[in-house]
């Protein structure tokens, strides 16, 4: 890495050779769940996109192509950096990307044009590829299995949390800054820069060798510890995850379920000005209770799959209430429901939406541990480089597809990704009924790779 054993000396100081317990673990986490709210409020343009684009002189496709392409970088940053996130530890690529981001968003309140637009999208992709992976592996290295989906839950206080923040700040404070688009940019900059600083200060990584241990509960805490200090440090080689059809399958399968999230993310607000002709304000206050409610259910629902030991049936129940609920939600376009309405509608969307992905991350993350733990960061990165591929294509073909066949044309696309989901949940490994061990749990495969670079 770069200014060599320095560098390395230092981040080895950080890190900590016991499992923590208690209200260290609370404050890990923690700390965990702000880094990637940073990260994720860092790069929220949804409530300004009515006013950005115009200012910018971009049409619609246009704009969605220049996501879509910084998007499919946020996938590249991801993949390249997991199996140094796993070499070196997570915490270093959280502290860079933040303090490098935040700075980037306080840039785009300086944009005024389309080329430096990109250019600082693109900045803003690669922090928040890197971090990606670099936040999912801490959380996982916090928590032991049964607890995990929680922790989870709480770590999409990130990318939900930031969604709910970005409409809710922009619905208060864009009429009292006359709709300026950059204020939005400014309050956001400043927040993270802040936040991101504390955050450094006090975030750490477990020791290697604890990062190679399976926790299944509490229990298995101190058995991890004595294990971590007896036993050497051993780095499976990435190609054990990148030839596991299972996490492809998974990875894919759970973000063509998220089609419809990617599109509320990035052109909900929108959506809700230019189908039902809600003001801007208006449009941004409905989106959050979206959030509200998705972040409140992700938590919920985490919780209670921790405590039934179980992911793939209440993933499953996710698919079948989104299923039955893009019915609803597609033929209300053409109608003009008051705001409260619309509320529920996007409640129960949120709610709905939390249901299949929360017990998806604790599956995916264990499923991980089960090939090898030392690969959490290799897998996540894989999770990334599929998330961010997948938003940009649908970023790129929502306002083609719209303009062809309309906006129920670009929803029945997301409801087709639901089903599909579904089908994915039914073919890979994964228990169905609670029987003693945790859905799944299996040996770790325990194949070296000598070498001391990724």
């Amino acid at each position: 890495m770069a200014d060599g054993r320095g560098l390395v000396q230092w981040l080895q100081r950080r890190e900590i050779a016991v499992y923590p317990r208690g209200w260290l673990q609370v404050w890990l986490l923690t700390l965990v769940v702000v880094a990637n709210l940073i990260h994720s409020y860092e790069g929220q343009l949804g409530p300004v996109v009515p006013l950005l684009v115009p200012a910018l002189h971009l049409s619609l496709n246009a704009y969605g192509y220049i996501v879509a392409a910084t998007t499919v970088v946020s996938g590249a940053a991801a993949v390249a950096a997991g199996p140094w996130i796993d070499r070196y530890g997570r915490t270093a690529f959280v502290i860079g990307g933040t303090v490098v981001t935040a700075l980037a968003v306080l840039a785009m309140a300086l944009v005024h044009t389309a080329a430096a637009f990109v250019v600082v999208r693109v900045i803003l992709a690669i922090g928040y590829g890197v971090a990606y992976p670099a936040t999912s592996g801490l959380v996982r290295d916090f928590t032991p299995r049964v607890g995990r989906a929680l922790g989870f839950g709480l770590w999409t206080l990130g990318p939900v949390g930031a969604d709910f923040l970005a409409a809710w700040v922009a619905g208060w404070s864009l009429p009292l800054f006359h709709d300026a688009w950059q204020s939005q940019f400014v309050i956001m900059g400043g927040f993270c820069l802040v936040t991101g600083l504390v955050v450094a200060a006090f975030i750490r990584d477990l020791s290697p060798a604890l990062r190679s241990q399976v926790v299944r509960d509490r229990r298995e805490a101190e058995e991890a510890d004595r294990r971590a200090r007896q036993t050497p440090t051993v780095m499976a080689h990435p190609r054990l995850v990148f030839r596991a059809w299972h996490v492809w399958a998974l990875a894919v399968g759970q973000n063509l379920f998220l089609l419809i999230y990617f599109f509320t993310t990035a052109f909900g607000p929108l959506y809700l000005v230019q189908v039902f002709h809600y003001p801007p304000a208006v449009a941004a206050q409905i989106a959050s209770t979206f959030w509200l409610a998705d972040l409140g259910a992700l938590i919920l629902i985490g919780w209670v799959s921790d405590r039934a030991r179980l992911r793939k049936p209440f993933s499953m129940a996710g698919v079948v209430g989104m299923t039955i609920f893009m019915y609803f939600w597609i033929h209300l376009i053409g109608q003009r429901p008051a705001p409260s309405v619309m509320v529920l509608y996007t409640s129960l969307q949120g709610v709905l939406l939390a249901l299949g992905y929360g017990p998806w991350m604790a599956l995916y993350s264990e499923t991980l541990e089960d090939i090898h733990p030392s690969l959490v960061g290799t897998g996540w990165a894989i999770s990334g480089l599929v998330v961010f591929v997948v938003a940009a294509l649908a970023d790129a073909l929502t306002f083609p597809v719209v303009g062809r066949i309309g906006y129920a044309g670009w929803l029945t696309v997301c409801w087709i990704g639901i089903v599909v989901y579904g089908v994915v949940l039914l073919v890979v490994p994964g228990a169905w009924r609670h029987a003693g061990r945790a859905a799944g749990e299996v040996e770790p495969k325990a194949v070296g790779w000598p070498s001391q670079q990724p």
